[in-house]
Order: structure tokens, then C-alpha cells, then sequence
């Protein structure tokens, strides 16, 4: 490291491991931090180099004593470790806390790059990188393709949290032909294209290698006493169930739904997730969620729920399973419906943070959303407080005819107008050299350098 050169600290997890070690530039060191060894080894193959690595300092961190406060969210907000028990727990948490107070006070950056707050680990390096003043840039998809943002605030999604500048005319021009492409009937989000089948033999090939994979390293580490903060033993093992299942446990059909009934809408959340538990903390049993829609609703009204489209079979599962035998107005619809047959059918939509509720609003469907999501303060959006709204607001009669779309559209005008050109999220063109510079200088000008 040079001292007339500031620092970016990065860490480097998931297809970031991969990423980030190209975004490297002369403006700034770049200094990246791995969770695990395997994404230290794909970190130094890439050409970097990795200051630390949690998983392989665990052991010799002595954890700092934290105040009772001293998390936004709270301990089961993460998605691996509920595994331990409870004084192992806060033993975590102080480590977490050591080993990222230790890495702002040896590097001093500018500005730390990681994402959305999605586990504890990057909650604390959060609230570490606060303490110290320093920045922390979390990317976000705007919703016109190619372009993204820093977050506000990493530990929501909310657009309540977004400071827009005022559009220009090219803004104003990107956001009217999105606005445009949305209202099309076969609009899909690039998350969503050219996803495999659930009958694709490699993806199940892949997950049933990956579950041996996991399941080998806990009894590993149940022998050796490894610290692993991550397991994916459970994710691998429902998608192996699901596949079974699909083929012979049957969903419902639109057809099947009663006509003389109201249609409301609930999108399956992919599980697990932040949108549900960081975003929609208090409503992320979706089994319990679900459960509470129905209660809400009037004998002349029907809920149906999709799965989402990266989440084949989830509805398959026990859990959902037994909902839908004890409900009658309940019906379960396959992934790979697309959303917008649904939304035809429905009069209105219930979700956490989906962007089918966003979708929705644009096509002219009321929506009531119960999460934090960039489009909970637009027009034709009702930011729900509680399930006791809900109840009043299902069973009073939907809402008349939908306003023009000229709030909706200045709302993605001023997204675009605060974005930057590029996406560091996985599509197509991530890797290009184009790309890779797009998001270098949003950095850079993050950063003021």
C-alpha cells in the first residue's frame, strides 16, 4: 500500500470474490477481505491479494464486549448461524466486532464495498464502519436496466430512504421507455431470463454434489471443532426434496380459481432472503404471513401465491403444504407461470417487497405492501402498518379507477437521474471491461477521488 493513496476496503463474498478483485484502479488501494478460505482462494487466483479472512481468524480473535443495542436487527435475523446456541452466539458476535474494528483501524479507508446488509457479519461491518466515519457503498439495481445506486441506508430497501436529484431530459427518456416495456404483458426483469427448468438434469446434478459437499464438511467440523459461518446443507437439501416432489405432488390452475370470487395476489418470496429478513423482519415466516392475508380477507375473496421464479418447487414444501390443505380459499401456483397471467386475474395485490407489487401499480392494480422496497412512498402503493390495516383496507371495496402514470414515471426518472451507468449485480455483460469501468468510477466518485 502507498500512503498518498487512499484505501477502498472490499469484502468479498459470493460471486464478489469473483468480481471485485477486478476493481482494482489507481486511484485508491484496494484491500479485500474474504467470510471464507474457499473465496480467499478464488480472491488470490484472480490476482489479488486478501488482507484477512474471517473464517481462518476466528479462533485467534478475542471478542469485544457489545451493548445490548448495540444490533439494528437481532440475532435471528441471520440466515446461517441460529445453528449455535446462545452463548456461542454472542461469542460470534464479539469476534465479528473484533475482527472489523481491527481492519478500519490497520487500513483507515475511505470507503468500504460490500451489499445490501444480508447476514450479521455485514451488519457489524456496518456498524463498525460507522463508528470509525467511514463510508460504507452498498449497490443497488435501479430499475432501468444498466444502471445502479448506493444505498442510503444498506440495512433497507425502502425508497422512503432514497434522496433523488431532479431528472434531466435523458432520464426522463429512460424512464418513459421502461414505464412502457413494463406495461408489456411478457415483461421480465433480467433476474428472471433464461432461468433453467426444474426438470434440468445439470442443475439437479449440481445441487445433489453440493449437498454431499456440505454434508461431509458438518461432520468435519463436528469432529474437528472448525468454526464455519456459513452452511448451505439445508438449501441444497430442499431443492433435492422439491425435485421429488414436483413430480407427483400437483399445483392448482388459474382455471381452478372460482370466477365469482376476488383474486388477491401474494408473491412467494425466495427463502432465504434479506427482502425478508432484514426488510420484512416481522413477517418473514411467509407460512405464518400467509396464514394472516387469509385472515383478513372476506368469504367472497381467494388468495392465491406464486413461487418465485428462481425458487422452483418452494410451495412443495411440508410447510406450505399444510397451509393449503386447511385453507379452501387458498390456491398454489408453479413458478413458471408467468406473473402477469396472474396479475390479469387479480383485483388486488398483498406483498412484502416484491417487485410484482411494483409491477402491479404500473398496470393499475392496488397494492398494500407490508416491507421496506424502493416503491413502498409511490401513488397507488398503501405502505401497510399492521395486519389490522390490512384487514380493514381488504375488506372495504378496492380502489376506482387508476390515476395516469405521470407520478410513477417522475419517481423512475429521479432513480435513473441519482444512478450510475453499469451493474455490479451477476447479468450478462458483468465481466466486461466496459462494466468493470462503469462501476470503478462510481466508486471513485463515492469515494470523491
Amino acid at each position: 500500500m502507498r500512503p498518498d493513496r487512499p484505501c477502498v476496503l472490499f469484502f468479498a463474498r459470493g460471486y464478489q470474490a469473483d468480481f471485485f478483485p477486478r476493481l482494482r484502479d489507481a486511484a485508491y488501494d484496494a484491500v479485500f477481505v474474504t467470510l471464507t478460505a474457499g473465496e480467499r482462494r478464488r480472491v488470490e487466483t484472480a490476482g489479488a491479494t486478501v488482507a484477512a479472512c474471517f473464517e481462518e481468524e476466528f479462533d485467534r480473535l478475542v471478542p469485544i464486549e457489545v451493548d445490548e443495542g448495540y444490533l439494528e436487527t437481532s440475532l435471528p435475523a441471520d440466515r446461517f448461524l441460529g445453528r449455535f446456541d446462545l452463548g456461542r452466539r454472542r461469542e460470534i458476535l464479539g469476534k465479528e466486532v473484533a475482527f472489523w474494528r481491527g481492519l478500519l483501524e490497520r487500513f483507515r479507508p475511505v470507503a468500504v464495498v460490500n451489499e445490501l446488509v444480508a447476514i450479521e457479519v455485514s451488519e457489524v461491518l456496518l456498524m463498525e464502519s460507522r463508528r470509525a466515519g467511514v463510508r460504507y457503498l452498498a449497490g443497488m439495481n435501479c430499475v432501468v436496466d444498466d444502471y445502479f445506486y448506493w444505498l442510503a441506508d444498506p440495512m433497507t430497501l425502502s425508497g422512503r430512504c432514497l434522496e433523488l436529484p431532479d431528472p434531466n431530459p435523458q432520464a426522463r427518456a429512460l424512464a418513459a421507455d421502461y414505464i412502457q416495456k413494463v406495461q408489456d404483458r411478457n415483461y421480465l426483469p433480467f433476474y428472471v431470463q433464461n432461468l433453467s427448468g426444474r426438470r434440468s438434469l445439470l442443475p439437479l446434478m449440481a445441487a445433489t454434489a453440493k449437498y454431499c459437499l456440505w454434508a461431509g464438511r458438518r461432520l468435519l467440523d463436528r469432529v474437528s471443532g472448525r468454526f464455519r459461518y456459513e452452511t448451505y446443507l439445508e438449501e441444497y437439501g430442499k431443492r433435492l426434496a422439491v425435485f421429488g416432489k414436483s413430480l407427483f405432488v400437483r399445483y392448482d390452475t388459474l382455471d381452478s380459481v372460482p370466477q365469482d370470487s376476488e383474486v388477491i395476489f401474494y408473491p412467494l418470496h425466495q427463502e432465504p432472503e434479506a427482502t425478508l429478513n432484514y426488510m420484512s423482519a416481522f413477517h418473514s415466516n411467509q407460512v405464518a404471513t400467509i396464514e394472516n392475508i387469509l385472515k383478513c380477507m372476506t368469504p367472497s375473496q381467494v388468495l392465491v401465491v406464486k413461487e418465485h421464479p428462481v425458487d422452483k418447487g418452494s410451495l412443495l414444501r411440508g410447510k406450505f403444504q399444510r397451509i393449503r390443505r386447511e385453507n379452501s380459499a387458498l390456491y398454489f401456483l408453479p413458478a413458471e407461470l408467468h406473473g402477469r397471467q396472474v396479475l390479469a386475474r387479480t383485483s388486488r395485490v398483498v406483498t412484502l417487497t416484491s417487485t410484482v407489487g411494483w409491477e402491479a401499480a404500473i398496470i393499475g392494480r392496488p397494492v398494500y405492501v407490508l416491507g421496506q422496497i424502493f416503491f413502498d412512498h409511490c401513488e397507488r402503493i398503501v405502505r401497510v402498518r399492521d395486519l389490522v390495516e390490512l384487514k380493514s383496507l381488504l375488506r372495504a371495496p378496492p380502489r376506482g379507477p387508476a390515476p395516469d402514470l405521470t407520478g410513477i414515471t417522475e419517481f423512475v426518472a429521479r432513480m435513473v437521474a441519482g444512478s450510475y451507468p453499469g451493474n455490479p449485480f451477476p447479468h450478462s455483460r458483468l465481466y466486461t471491461d466496459e462494466n468493470i469501468g462503469r462501476v470503478v468510477a462510481a466508486i471513485r466518485h463515492a469515494c470523491g477521488l
